[in-house]
This record gives C-alpha cells, structure tokens and sequence, in this order.
C-alpha cells in the first residue's frame, strides 16, 4: 500500500475546517469523484468531532493519512496516539438517516456506517487507526468545453467521454468557473459564439496565473490568415478548422499534450547549481528534487546579494506537481517586481490560492529564508521548519511554522529568526526528505543517527549527510530535497 499524502494536525476544533479543505483539495486531485469527496469530508469531521470531545482539555494530535489501495482504491486514515475510544462499538444507537429525531453522537455514527459501511476502528501498538475505502474513482483527465450551441456540446461529449471527463460550457462566464473550479488540462474553445467570440476569455486566461495548467485548443470554422493570425497571438496551443472528425480531435489532444510533456522535460533540466554563496562566507549546498527540476520542489534566489531565497514543495511529484509549481513561481517573480515586503508576498500568494486563481487542486508548502549579519530570518507557511547542528553537534530542530496556504483568507504569517553564530549547520527540507526514510516521524532521532562527525569539511559533510539519507527506490514516496548551509 503506496502512502500519497501524510500531514500531523493538532487535535482541535479549528482543525476540523483545516482538514476538510485538505480533503478537498488532495482527493480532487487524486480523481475521487466529488460525491465521494463530500461524503469523505463528512465522516472525517463526525470523527473527529467525537474524538475532540472526549479529549478536551489536553494538547495531541493526529496524523491523516491517504493511501493507494489499487488502481481505483485509496483508503484514508486517521491516526492516533491517545486512549483508545471505538466511537463504533460506544454507540448504541439505533437512531437512522430516516429518524426525525435528534440523538447526541448516534447520528455521525449512522452517517459514517451510511457513506462508509467498510469503515473499521483499530487499536495496534498503542495506536489507534480509523479507516474507511474511497472506490468511486474516475481516472480521466477533464477537458472544459466551452460552446453555446447543445448540439455541438453533445457531439463532442459523445466524442471524448470514453478517454476524457467532459466540462461543458455554454458561454464564456461558465468556462471561466470552470477553470477556476476544476482540475481540467485541456481547454476546448469554440471561436465564434452567437454573441461575440471567446477571445474575452482567453485574453482573461493569459493575464492570470492559470495558464500553465492548461492546453488550449481552438475550434473554428474561419480558416483565413486574419483569424489564424490572430488565435496563433492569442497563446493557443493547437487549432482545428470545423467540421472536424473524431480522430482529428483525438490527435489534437495527443499533440498538445505531448508538447507540454517535452516542454517540461527541457524546462527540467535548467538545474539549479549545486553551491549557492549566500553571503557572509556562507554557501547553501544543494541536493535532490530541486537541483532537477523535475518534480514538485523548487527552488528560487529572490534577491540580487543571493542572501534570500524561497524552498517549495508542491503536492504529489511527477509532471502535474512541476506545472503546478510553474504556476507559484510566476506569482513570485511577478510580485518580487512590485518591491514590496516577502511578507505581504507570502498573504498575497494565500489570498490567490484561497481564491483559486491558481493550483487549484494542489497544496504547497512555503518557506521564505534570508540571512543578515549572521542572522537567518524566515516565513514558514506549513513547511518544516530549519533544523540547526551546533558546533558541539546537538541537533535541534526550531520554532517556527504556519499554516498551509489557501485554506484561509485570514492567515497571517509571523517573521521568525535566529542567531548563526553558534550555528556550524542549518538544514532546510521538504517533506520527502524526512517521508521517504523516516517511519516512525520521530525526525531529529533519525537523523541524529545519519549525521557525519564534525571532523569532516562542510562541503564533505553536507554531501555525506545527503549520501546518509538516501533509500531504495522503492522506498521513496515523494519528491525530496535538502538544503545545508553552512
């Protein structure tokens, strides 16, 4: 059983609202179908609802977990570390979704039995685990369709819903909701409409962040070199001239796709270099995902001194994870243009994603670091945060974290920061590096057990460390990435 997505939540009643935007957010993107998304979203919050009662008062904690069962089953738990409390076993309510009446914890027992009649309650190792099975999968990728003539809609549903998920719209607003609100990877344009042309939209698809999450292909049945000419200005990515046959179609979808795949792989091999002089005769070493390029971590310098830099780690790995961090590198760059504070940088890029102006069904983590005068100063928006070795070698590993983005309008994030000049080494890390060889989530335990003596160079140590970390293949779950500076 293959782990997707593993996240520790304090156990308290804010997190309930956290949680199930996570939920919405990791199990849309894994293509369970959003009944089923709702249904997870609800037993999850009965729960923990009853689990928050019963342990009211003290501080724990409890750690979600998503996994692959097979191809079309995931299975999600929660997991826990505190007496055990079989909510199924407590109840004995006879109480039904077909009952008028109100009874005290009966009804969020009856209503995880309705959605999941699978799901089991476990005690093991001093640990409790809730399970239930997610099977209403659907694998397709999703192509919006935006056409105001049905029987061209229809046509077209017919067409591509053996291979594809279909989206369609009737007017250019609802293609725009459509691209807001789903994981789409291929936007289908009728040119002309019976009032005006879509142009509108994709002018308003090209000014936002969205862009380098979708393939576009227009539809048109003008082939004169002025509206060519035009479309080609309008940042398509392929155009078919009407009638066009099902496998022209097809083969369309296949060519954009594969052209953003290549895209991709050229756009992965622009490394970032191993070393990077941050000042203060200090160096940042560089290692894994990051320096490749190829999945969801990235890494960028946001200042000219090479002093500040930002470490991200989006969601999942592979080609989706890589377009979904295009999409907040734009944001960056764009916003480091406007001069103004990391920190309103780091509430802006919140607000967007609240908002989902961009990666919509994705998270990322985010961690804004710069040093000065042998000070490092960081914004943490759910990342790990830096783990110290002092020059007698005690690891630590310290405060300073916030919440994830996009799940709140109203998140504010702290500066933190701490003296270096005691510091022989900091890491920085995305959430890979510790889930691929750390079991038991014990960090600093694990890693003070692959940490080099202090006799070696800090070039040596730094790549003896990451050499130290390194598991089977198989092993590995998610994209990882370490930097040392030292």
């Amino acid at each position: 059983m293959d782990i997707l997505f593993e996240r520790r939540f304090e156990l308290l009643w804010p997190t309930l609202t956290e949680i199930r935007q996570v939920l919405k957010h990791v199990l849309g993107a894994l293509s369970v179908k959003r009944e089923e998304v709702d249904a997870a979203g609800l037993a999850a919050t009965e729960y923990l609802t009853n689990l928050i009662r019963h342990n009211e008062g003290s501080e724990h904690s409890i750690i979600l977990r998503i996994s692959q069962v097979t191809s079309q089953e995931y299975e999600l738990t929660i997991i826990d570390e505190l007496k055990a409390y079989n909510l199924f076993k407590k109840n004995d309510s006879q109480w039904t979704l077909d009952s008028w009446e109100l009874v005290e914890g009966g009804m969020g027992v009856e209503l995880i039995r309705h959605y999941f009649s699978s799901a089991t309650y476990i005690t093991k190792d001093n640990k409790n685990y809730f399970s239930f099975t997610l099977n209403q999968i659907d694998k397709r990728p999703t192509v919006i369709y935006v056409d105001d003539d049905p029987v061209q809609l229809a046509l077209m549903n017919a067409y591509l819903k053996d291979k594809f998920q279909v989206i369609q719209c009737e007017n250019i607003e609802s293609g725009w909701q459509a691209i807001l609100t789903s994981d789409a990877s291929i936007l289908l344009l009728d040119h002309q409409l019976k009032n005006g042309t879509c142009e509108p939209l994709l002018e308003k698809l090209n000014k936002s962040n969205l862009k380098s999450q979708l393939s576009v292909i227009m539809l048109t049945g003008d082939d004169s070199e002025e509206v060519i000419s035009k479309i080609n200005r309008l940042g398509v990515d392929d155009y078919l001239i009407k009638p066009v046959q099902k496998n022209k179609i097809l083969q369309s979808f296949e060519r954009v796709t594969h052209r953003f795949a290549y895209l991709s792989y050229q756009t992965a091999f622009e490394s970032t270099p191993s070393k990077i002089p941050l000042g203060n005769d200090r160096l940042a070493h560089v290692f894994g995902s990051i320096c490749l390029g190829n999945g969801g971590d990235f890494f960028m310098p946001i200042n000219e001194e090479g002093t500040a830099f930002v470490l991200g780690d989006m969601m999942g790995h592979g080609l989706q994870a890589l377009k979904e961090s295009f999409a907040i590198k734009g944001f960056i760059s764009g916003f480091l243009a406007t001069g103004l504070p990391y920190q309103d940088m780091l509430k802006a890029l919140n607000n967007a994603l609240y908002n989902q102006q961009l990666c919509k069904s994705s998270l990322v983590t985010l961690i804004i670091c710069y040093i000065n005068e042998d000070t490092l100063f960081w914004l943490n928006a759910g990342h790990p945060a830096p783990v110290v070795i002092n020059q007698s070698g005690k690891v630590k590993q310290l405060n300073g974290t916030g919440p994830l983005l996009g799940l709140s309008k109203n998140h504010n994030y702290n500066l933190y920061q701490t003296s270096l000049t005691d510091i022989h080494h900091t890491l920085l890390y995305t959430d890979g590096w510790t889930d691929n060889r750390y079991v038991d989530k014990d960090e600093i335990t694990e890693l003070e057990k692959i940490i080099p003596s202090q006799k070696y160079t800090k070039e040596a140590f730094a790549h003896l460390l990451w050499k130290n970390s390194q598991v089977i293949l198989s092993k590995e779950l998610d994209d990882a990435s370490l930097i040392i500076i030292n």
